[in-house]
């Protein structure tokens, strides 16, 4: 290259950028090669600079105590499912609910679209809660692009204890 290439790259954003990576590097350089051994102790790090990952596994062995007795048993837990069945609505239609029977709720279902309705679709599957809060029943409801409403039908999964 020649003195007037070099001369024409030269500005000063060149210059400052190239000096800034020098001071950069430098620095870390300097510390890793300058500072003495053991000078940076506990007043110098920030707090949380050190965390768990970037300890050695001897330190972290160095950290482990013996272990502390047993606690407390826990209270039991409640009684699960034993039971498990799929209850299926009997007929086809635009909306589809099928229930559970008494004891058991509804832990999830879903529905069909009938094979003969078109381009048809579940535009609704959800629980329906039968005392407020537990839902012991599924409702499916059934949309069609061409006519209004598509034949659907329910099918709800019950459990019981």
């Amino acid at each position: 290259m020649t003195r007037a290439g070099l001369r024409s790259r030269l500005t000063y954003s060149n210059v400052a950028a190239t000096l800034a990576i020098f001071l950069v590097l430098g620095g870390g350089a300097y510390a890793a090669t300058k500072l003495p051994k053991n000078s940076v102790g506990t007043k110098q790090l920030k707090k949380g600079a050190v965390t768990p990952p970037k300890l050695s596994a001897s330190a972290k062995a160095a950290m482990k105590g013996p272990a502390g007795p047993p606690g407390a048993a826990g209270a039991p837990g409640a009684p699960g499912a034993t039971h498990v069945t799929v209850r299926t609505a009997a007929d086809f239609g635009a909306r589809s609910v099928v229930a559970c029977h008494s004891g058991e709720v509804a832990t999830g279902g879903g529905g069909i679209v009938s094979p003969t309705a078109g381009k048809a679709f579940m535009r609704v599957s959800s629980p329906v809660q039968g005392d407020g809060q537990t839902p012991t029943e599924w409702e499916v409801v059934g949309e069609n692009a061409i006519e209004e409403s598509a034949n659907v039908k329910a099918y709800v999964i019950c459990a019981s204890p």
